[in-house]
């Protein structure tokens, strides 16, 4: 190493002397693969250079037309997918510097938590699972695929097959590991050891097939994104349904409102002071008895009142409910893409669009070797999970007219 580059390299192994024990230190990210030798001596802790490969990343950038809740709404004040992502980095690195955790994991988990969803959030999740499932292909959770784009589908390097961007251990553990859908009151990371990549991958695979082990972080900085999440999406889903005159301020219960709040900013400052002042002296990330009662009780408002009243829409240009339309609209794109794949039409957008950017045009490491173990599903799977809302709705009239 260039002698005058020497301080520079140690001062950035001072990152370790800055979080507290229950944290992880960058001297214990553990990665997959070998780096190169350029990696090796990079100055950037290993956290703070998962950030920077997960920004880089294609999968990253698809963020900006993904929608979190609401979409076929013309308004560009609605909570996107991208938006939604980077609020839930600021809540957990909030919580971070409080609790003396180690925050450049934490931001690196909170920016590729949600980048397996497919378009149309959660909806389009549930009706993607109901087809691997009518295609035998086990269960879909955005979870497992934010993992598998990272891991294997994504490329670090131009003009090379995709090999993933080899993240480490506690990162993709935190990204499968999250879910701001469960109703938890506190969560302690995994104790003794933590988590081997054995172990990792053996939730990895299960979660794509029987989808059945409760999966808890190895980390607190896990469990930390894990709750932000929570807080980031509660009161900013009902500050959009009342923006596009969804639901009324007045709707909220007034049991979790004389608690909570009435306004998103009040919500997250409860939600956030209340979950600190309980978690600095606990082994426990997680909240009062009191508060967590008025948060159950707002999801459950929430799921009704906004999240699931969605389905009951009807579509303007069809008599089905909307969710029978939407579900349509991902069987035929799903059912003419693999038509292309089993027919060889190079031409095709599932061609052009996926498999050429995973293997540089000549399939040999991602599309071949499913081909020869008939997992073509599989690569349809990829290919619309990875899908843009935009590009989602181009490819379905493309295919609805030669229908």
């Amino acid at each position: 190493m260039d002698p005058k580059n020497l301080k520079i390299y140690r001062l950035h192994m001072r990152r370790d002397s800055d979080i507290g024990f229950k944290a992880i230190s960058d001297s214990q990210a553990v990665r997959l693969y070998e780096e190169d030798v350029e990696s090796k001596i990079d100055i950037r802790p290993a956290f703070f250079r998962d950030v920077d490969r997960i920004v880089h990343s294609k999968a990253y950038a698809r963020y900006i037309d993904k929608t979190q809740v609401f979409f076929g709404v013309n308004n560009a004040n609605i909570t996107h997918r991208s938006l939604h992502v980077l609020l839930v980095s600021r809540i957990a690195c909030q919580i971070g510097r409080i609790l003396k955790l180690n925050t450049d994991l934490m931001e690196a988990i909170s920016l590729a938590h949600d980048i397996g969803h497919s378009p149309r959030g959660h909806l389009g999740e549930k009706i993607l699972n109901d087809i691997s499932k009518k295609y035998k292909m086990g269960t879909f959770n955005h979870n497992a695929q934010g993992c598998r784009w990272l891991s294997y589908l994504e490329k670090r390097f131009p003009n090379k097959p995709a090999k993933g961007l080899n993240l480490t251990l506690q990162v993709l553990d935190g990204i499968l590991c999250h879910d701001g859908e469960v109703y938890e009151q506190g969560l302690k990371p995994i104790e003794v050891n933590g988590k081997t990549w054995e172990d990792h991958l053996n939730e990895y695979k299960d979660a794509f097939h029987e989808n059945k082990i409760k999966r808890i972080p190895m980390s607190y900085e896990g469990v930390g994104v894990r709750l932000a999440d929570t807080i980031a999406y509660i009161g900013r889903d009902i500050e959009d349904a009342i923006l596009i005159k969804f639901i009324k301020r007045s709707d909220i219960p007034k049991s979790c409102t004389n608690v909570l709040g009435d306004t998103n900013r009040k919500i997250m400052k409860t939600l956030i002071m209340d979950l600190l002042n309980n978690s600095l002296d606990s082994d426990i990330i997680g909240y009062s008895e009191e508060i967590f009662e008025a948060l159950k009780r707002l999801k459950e408002f929430n799921y009704e009142q906004i999240y699931s009243r969605r389905d009951l829409y009807k579509s303007k240009s069809s008599k089905m409910s909307y969710i029978e339309n939407l579900t349509y609209q991902f069987e035929l794109i799903f059912e003419k893409s693999l038509k292309d794949l089993e027919e060889n039409n190079f031409d095709a957008p599932i061609f052009k669009d996926h498999i050429e950017y995973i293997d540089d045009e000549n399939y040999s490491t991602y599309f071949k070797p499913l081909k020869n173990q008939n997992k073509l599903t599989l690569v349809v799977r990829d290919y619309i999970a990875g899908m843009s809302d935009k590009y989602f709705n181009e490819i379905f009239r493309k295919y609805n007219l030669k229908h």
